[in-house]
């Protein structure tokens, strides 16, 4: 087993390295785009340090405290511990869904086709969970806390420690893969994926409006009733009695059992049971994901492609003045966004979600000046939805050239001029917008009961403004920085380039300013709706004039880009 321990380590470091050094084949400029891809993971690294080193100092701080019985009381050192811990916990289990929903199995093809033994693989898995950020976060806090308590004098204690903080990360971990490979099996089927991962980023969503919508509802007469002395003070006793009692078998709270027996109440032999029961959750979730992993194998091997159906990409369209050609690659990209779970939840999620913001912030007694404004202008929620879409649409827009992957390479051998290839993208992209801009309008006056036809119609045409501008930024960041995509999949493996979402962040913002300077009034002379519209109107024409012109000059980069298109699939 330790020999698949050590080839499996040394792989994962090979393809570390290849992925950083990349494939002679690409050019230089792909290799600037794959060291600023590593930028912003870098720079997370970096900052998150500091938060490793506090978060060890207190380990170091509390252990002494819980030895020497100074500074700060023994019931809150191991609360605060205890806190930390459950946070920890819940983010190693809710941070693989997003992660399984985004992988598949694929990368097993091969390994099954090796002299490896399952069991070795399912290790693999569970001990790579071990460098987990979270638990790469918490692991040095533990050791230090540790080493705190043998600073303090309590040897002991810090003995039971250790051994608890290693059983925790063997249940953390196996309870981090045992979720992973359940959502994969989940996901195994595509239209099961799909319809999960919308429902679960709408249940995320919802969940988020909740405590508004709770609190907007509560009774706001009887604020000046509630005082500190009806309340009480809060206290580890008084949340200790407030937990439900199955929260004791967590493995935060079997943590918090084992270090309270063992250095407040002095009882070894009770420690020593709950550090059993914790070692036996390790094995529990260990044995279970083990099973799961098995399950996962199985599907994956008996899997079969299906008969994929090639229809006919005749787009409903005819614009004046378009190609053919570039209008079926607009309908090509607007009907594979909306088949894809980000296309849907892009196109669909902007309006409503800023809707249900807008009902909650308005149900309240007390508004505040923000929701003051948006009862007397109601367009400014249709306006906020249409900014929200446009950085929505950015897996599609930012990365418009490789989220086809094989389909851009079929649209290479067909007779389609990369003139109409680049325009095509961004006639797709703004029927996508389209779209999203109608669910918006429609639940926005929903939300805000309407307002003003003629603020509604300024508003609506400054969106549109505002996403043709940036159209040349996305067709040139697409060509300069393609990135493999998967837009079957939620979490980041749908994302842009970083430097595209960057560039995408900083062009949605100055495109956003015009419009705001023609729609605010007081800023032009003309401060009727009326006069708004036609200024929209105006600044339209001129952005869609240069926006045009500006694909023709980014079209002749698509060209020299060709062949790096073609290998980033």
């Amino acid at each position: 087993m330790i020999r698949f321990l050590r080839a499996f380590a040394w792989l994962r470091w090979r393809l570390l390295l290849n992925g950083i050094r990349g494939s002679r084949r690409r050019d230089a400029f792909e290799q600037v785009s794959r060291l600023l891809a590593l930028i912003v993971p870098a720079a997370i690294v970096v900052l998150s340090m500091g938060s490793v080193v506090l978060v060890s100092l207190g380990g170091l701080f509390g252990g002494y405290s819980l030895a020497s019985g100074q500074f700060v009381a023994p019931d809150v050192v191991i609360f605060v511990a205890r806190a930390l811990l459950f946070g920890t916990t819940v983010l190693v289990l809710s941070m693989p869904v997003g992660g399984a929903a985004q992988t598949t199995s694929t990368r097993y093809s091969r390994l099954l086709l090796l002299p490896i033994p399952v069991r070795a693989l399912h290790l693999v898995e569970v001990l790579a969970g071990l460098a987990d950020p979270w638990l790469l976060f918490i692991l040095p806090g533990l050791g230090l806390f540790a080493g705190g308590l043998v600073w303090g004098g309590r040897l002991d204690v810090a003995l039971f420690v250790v051994a608890a903080g290693g059983a925790l990360a063997v249940v953390l971990a196996s309870m981090a893969a045992l979720v992973s490979f359940m959502v994969s099996w989940l996901f195994r089927d595509r239209r099961r994926a799909e319809m999960l991962t919308i429902i679960f980023v709408m249940s995320i969503s919802v969940v988020a409006l909740l405590p508004q919508f709770l609190n907007s509802s509560g009774d706001s007469s009887g604020t000046g009733r509630r005082t500190g002395a009806t309340r009480g003070t809060l206290t580890v006793t008084r949340v200790d009695a407030a937990l439900p009692a199955w929260s004791s078998v967590l493995p935060s709270e079997v943590f918090g059992q084992v270090v309270s027996t063992a250095a407040i109440e002095a009882n070894r032999m009770v420690a020593a049971g709950w550090l059993g029961l914790l070692v036996a959750e390790g094995a529990l979730f260990f044995w279970l994901s083990g099973l799961v992993h098995r399950r996962l194998l199985e599907s994956a091997e008996g899997s079969s492609s299906r008969r994929q159906r090639v229809t006919r990409m005749r787009p409903p369209w005819r614009l004046a003045g378009l190609p053919v050609q570039a209008a079926a690659v607009a309908w090509a990209m607007v009907r594979s966004a909306l088949r894809s779970v980000r296309g849907r939840v892009a196109v669909l999620l902007p309006g409503p979600m800023m809707a249900l913001v807008t009902v909650g912030g308005l149900r309240g007694a007390e508004n505040g000046r923000l929701f003051e404004i948006l009862s007397m202008h109601s367009h400014l929620v249709f306006g906020a939805s249409l900014f929200i879409a446009v950085f929505a649409l950015q897996p599609f827009t930012m990365n418009q050239f490789a989220s086809d992957r094989t389909g851009l390479t079929f649209q290479f051998l067909q007779p389609v001029t990369t003139l109409d290839l680049v325009r095509g993208k961004a006639i797709g992209g703004g029927v996508l917008f389209l779209i999203a801009a109608a669910i918006a309008c429609v639940t926005a006056v929903i939300a805000t009961g309407g307002g003003s036809p003629s603020a509604w119609a300024m508003t609506a045409v400054g969106g549109v403004a505002t996403y043709v501008t940036i159209t040349p930024v996305a067709a040139l960041m697409s060509a300069s920085f393609p990135v493999a995509a998967d837009l079957s999949k939620a979490g980041a493996g749908g994302n842009p380039h970083t430097a595209s979402a960057l560039a995408g962040m900083v062009a949605g913002c100055m495109a956003v300013l015009p419009v705001l300077v023609i729609a605010v009034p007081g800023l032009l002379p003309l401060r009727t709706s009326g006069g708004s519209l036609v200024a929209m109107g105006v600044w339209l024409g001129v952005v869609t004039v240069a926006a045009w012109a500006l694909l023709g000059v980014i079209a002749r980069l698509v060209t020299t880009r060709r062949e790096n298109l073609f290998l980033t699939r």
